[in-house]
């Protein structure tokens, strides 16, 4: 199979292109600055740039005369409230994280027609259902990719190509040490962020390895159909089902209890 990741120079990405290449598939690795790895072709490609993006693409069906599967793994996050995040940092954050999404799909959508099938994966995340205070931008992206997907895989349904979004939960990856954190946060939340983004960075160390979700992929892409979401990690599907089963208030106010920090006095 073809298989482009986006993304794919650290973390998930990384993960991806190493275990499809090893599993014989031609693998292209795109990201902002060209990386090296046994059997992947690393592509420089802006997934903000429509104009980037196509003339990769174009490159691949060149080259393959094929694109069978796209990997929507590119990302970024913010922390910080909502109150202190600046416009041009939100405004980059969606570029990336959904933006991308819109673009390279838009992009890959004609090769896969003329081949007569084709799968798309969208990395979203389980913080897309459950909406994390102080990482507020980074969960709406997601919600944002989920309902993007739903309307998407309805569209293409037609010409054979299925789409699914995954949802993994705490992962351990450079994504910690990369979350970009607002210039600058007012007294009013600044103890409480501190300690919301301690409680993550804990979670997300102690999370799962990145192989966990390149294996889940793996099994997928070898299905005919495609299940529309799919949950990583025993422990989150749990969560999503309770996310179902309870009222909205009692399950955001969970998640506030975790990471909201509520009773903690602002300091001057």
């Amino acid at each position: 199979m073809v298989i482009i990741v986006t993304g794919a120079s650290s973390g998930i990405g990384r993960s991806l292109v190493r275990f499809f290449a090893q599993k014989g598939h031609h693998v292209y690795g795109l990201s902002r600055s060209k990386f090296i790895e046994d059997q992947v072709e690393s592509l420089q490609c802006d997934v903000t740039n429509l104009n980037d993006i196509e003339k990769t693409f174009a490159y691949i069906f060149k080259k393959e005369g094929r694109i069978d599967a796209l990997i929507n793994n590119a990302g970024m996050g913010i922390s910080g409230s909502i109150e202190d995040t600046l416009k041009d940092d939100a405004e980059t954050l969606f570029n990336v994280n959904f933006l991308g999404v819109f673009l390279t799909t838009k992009a890959v959508l004609p090769y896969m027609r003329e081949g007569g099938a084709g799968k798309i994966f969208n990395i979203s995340s389980v913080a897309s259902r459950l909406s994390i205070p102080f990482q507020s931008f980074y969960s709406a992206s997601k919600a944002a990719i989920n309902t993007f997907s739903e309307a998407l895989a309805n569209e293409v349904a037609p010409f054979n190509i299925g789409v699914c979004v995954i949802l993994p939960g705490d992962i351990r990856t450079n994504f910690t040490m990369n979350r970009k954190k607002n210039r600058l946060d007012g007294p009013l939340y600044r103890e409480r962020i501190a300690q919301s983004i301690q409680v993550m960075e804990a979670d997300e160390q102690n999370g799962m390895d990145p192989s966990v979700l390149s294996k889940v992929v793996g099994k997928l892409l070898k299905k005919k159909r495609l299940p529309l979401y799919k949950t990583i990690g025993v422990k989150y599907k749990i969560f999503i089902l309770l996310h179902k089963l309870l009222p909205a208030k009692l399950t955001n106010a969970i998640v506030g209890s975790i990471y909201g920090f509520k009773k903690t006095k602002p300091r001057d």
